[in-house]
């Protein structure tokens, strides 16, 4: 038989004399054709049909250009983590390969033949020829450390960053680093971070300001991968790059942070552990220590004062001496190469673990490439007993007249055991590098090299703190703890001086170390030395390169330098005062005879104040053609105009004079009916404040 289907006829009701009235359902059967199918009941299609409503709607919105700016960041900036954290564990992995296909294979021959010694001299001059040559031609940019263009970017470009920026720089800083380059890589991976996250926002035609929190998300991002520091990358990002604290761009940046740390934690070189293993603090914070932390504080803020100076110094010399850039590559490459193969690769005591290495394959030369290889023994420098009681019944000595003995601590594989005899030895293997590696950095940069300053200042710290630690051991044994202790509080204080970021300092540091009974030495130390720094030179290491180019960049927080400076400090005590009555020749009058006002208040008869007479409100009256002797300054004046008290400080009311667009604000004090009129505060004063308290702050 033929396929048949039921086809209703009618069930409409009918109005018939005012009543209603169904007709009979009648059906009759339809032949379908071949390949026909039933109709479909209404209810089977409202899920397409919502879903194809919800799809148009979508494109529509689309379509209008209008993107939903703030959940979209925040979808951005777990995608920017997660690009940023990829890169971040490609470029470790780049570095690497480089390394061993250049200085690292000529280094472990240098025994054969004086000709690989001449090859890992080379590298670096030759790396450093191609790198400026790349940069040169495809993104200056990319040149240097990185993070000051990321700064102005975000500052001057509306965060734009080209997207070719995150390619250049990869290729540029790994050959750099991984051919011997005495630089970091935590600078280029925050510029490639950052350019992922701007590229990110420019592809969706997200507003300036969503682009600005996503290059901030990359960077933290970028930060987070490297160190295994997740805190420290959303603190340094906003304290940074930023320079701001703002709660909306708190979320997409953590974000971007946790995710990039997650990638790490799966793909990265560190996984789980944090970037300096195997160190132990029981307690390093007894009172009678801190002398020492403080002191170390302020030598470390003097060195990285010091170190800000002589790495644009060294660019400004070599700038002028070698105008020829490929010139000044090749010469700039060789002192570097040269320094490092001279410089002995290996310290007078070293661990277990560094033997082992050793016997394996020759150490690389300690000032060439990032140096963590230098700083991990720092942290490791372990003092023994020094004054051994004699013993007794051939028994070992039951204590030990140092009390801080027992407070550092590593593992015993990494451990470097010092006895007083070596330390000397130790300690002029360690003080050279404390002036070589900032040289050497500066020279690399200022030859063209890519690569970051951040990590050249943990190299810094560390060592300078190390050798304070054996200085403090020799002369003063009880009172001091161990040199590896004071090597980690080293670095957070020179990272504090040179990046003026304090916070970025202390938590990084932290985080790299996973030890928290250290904090206090490190916030003390810290605090020091950024105030050391910054009486030296107001700048940080990357806002000097900004003042060297002529651009003074203001960030959020340096308005808070109105926050202590009250209306009343600032005000007009005696100033005219204009009655209801007065017609507008007589506020000319009144208006010439002092110039130095926008605006004259209005006063009633018992003395409250009525409004305030803008110049404006003036010029419309006098362009008018109604007669001036006829027009009153109550008629004119600006009712109900906004007022500050004198006890606000200048930060609100730089926010009260943006919500009218005036001049001049009344100030009051009182409430209700009590309110009366007592200075009158002056956009102009407060602007010429604001300029004292920023000269006054260099």
């Amino acid at each position: 038989m033929g396929r048949y289907t039921a086809k209703r006829l009618g069930a409409r009701p009918v109005r018939k004399g005012g009543g209603s009235r169904a007709k009979p359902v009648r059906y009759r059967l339809v032949a379908l054709s071949a390949g026909s199918h039933p109709p479909i009941h209404p209810s089977a299609t409202a899920v397409p049909a919502l879903l194809a409503r919800l799809i148009a709607a979508v494109s529509k919105r689309f379509e209008r250009g209008v993107v939903p700016g703030s959940s979209l960041t925040i979808l951005l900036a777990g995608l920017v983590g997660l690009a940023a954290g990829f890169a971040a564990a490609f470029f470790g992995h780049f570095i690497h390969e480089i390394t061993e296909a250049t200085y690292g294979a000529a280094n472990s021959r240098r025994g054969e033949s004086f000709v690989w010694t001449l090859a890992v001299m080379a590298c670096p001059a030759l790396a450093m020829l191609f790198v400026a040559w790349l940069t040169r031609r495809f993104a200056p940019e990319a040149q240097g450390a990185g993070i000051p263009e990321v700064i102005t970017a975000v500052a001057r470009h509306d965060g734009v960053i080209r997207p070719r920026i995150a390619a250049v720089k990869i290729v540029a800083s790994g050959i750099t680093i991984g051919a011997g380059g005495s630089v970091g890589r935590e600078g280029p991976i925050v510029q490639i971070g950052s350019a992922l996250g701007s590229t990110a926002g420019q592809l969706f035609k997200l507003s300036a300001k969503n682009i600005k929190v996503l290059v901030a998300a990359g960077a933290a991002a970028g930060i987070s991968a490297t160190f295994n520091a997740p805190l420290a990358g959303v603190i340094f990002a906003s304290e940074i790059i930023l320079g701001s604290f703002a709660v909306e761009s708190l979320t997409p940046i953590v974000l971007a942070s946790v995710v990039a740390d997650v990638v790490q934690q799966r793909f990265g070189e560190h996984r789980l552990d944090p970037a300096f293993k195997d160190l132990q603090y029981e307690f390093a914070g007894a009172w009678v220590q801190l002398p020492s932390y403080l002191l170390l504080g302020l030598v470390a803020g003097l060195a990285a004062a010091a170190f800000i100076k002589v790495l644009y110094a060294t660019d400004r010399i070599a700038e002028r001496l070698l105008p020829r850039w490929w010139i000044k590559a090749l010469v700039l490459g060789l002192i570097v190469g040269g320094v490092g193969v001279l410089y002995p690769a290996s310290p007078p005591v070293v661990s277990r673990s560094a033997e082992r290495d050793a016997a394996l394959r020759p150490p690389l030369p300690p000032v060439m490439g990032v140096g963590y290889e230098v700083v991990e023994h720092a942290l490791h420098l372990k003092r023994t007993e020094s004054q051994a009681v004699p013993k007794q019944n051939g028994e070992p000595a039951p204590f030990s007249l140092n009390p801080f003995e027992t407070l550092f601590r590593t593992a015993p594989e990494r451990e470097v055991k010092l006895a007083p005899e070596r330390m000397l030895a130790e300690l002029a293997w360690l003080a050279p590098l404390i002036l070589l590696k900032p040289l050497l950095t500066s020279l690399t940069l200022a030859g063209g090299g890519s690569g970051g300053v951040f990590a050249p200042s943990l190299y810094l710290g560390a060592t300078l703190g190390a050798a304070f630690g054996l200085v403090a051991n020799l002369a003063l044994p009880e009172l001091s703890n161990s040199p590896g202790v004071y090597a980690i509080v080293g670095m957070s204080a020179v990272v504090a001086g040179t990046t003026q970021g304090v916070l970025s300092a202390i938590l990084i540091v932290y985080e790299m170390t996973d030890q928290y009974a250290i904090i206090l030495p490190i916030m003390a130390a810290a605090c020091v030395s950024s105030v050391i720094a910054r009486m030296i030179d107001q700048d940080s290491i990357y806002y000097k390169k900004l003042t060297l180019r002529g651009e003074h960049i203001s960030r959020g927080h340096d308005l808070h330098n109105l926050d202590h400076v009250m209306v009343r400090d600032v005000m007009i005590r005696r100033f005219p005062k204009l009655a209801p009555a007065d017609n507008a020749l007589e506020i000319v009058r009144i208006a010439r005879e002092h110039p130095e006002l926008e605006s004259l208040p209005v006063m009633s008869d018992d003395g409250k104040l009525i409004g305030i007479i803008r110049a404006e409100d003036l010029h419309r009256v006098l362009d008018s053609d109604i007669s001036p002797r006829l027009v009153n300054a109550e008629d004119i004046a600006l009712r109900t105009p906004l007022s500050v008290h004198p006890a606000q400080n200048l930060l609100e009311a730089m926010r009260d004079f943006g919500a009218r667009d005036v001049e001049t604000l009344p100030v009051e004090v009182g409430a209700g009916e009590n309110r009366r009129l007592v200075g009158l505060l002056l956009r102009s004063d407060v602007i010429r404040r604001y300029r004292q308290e920023m000269l006054q702050r260099r």
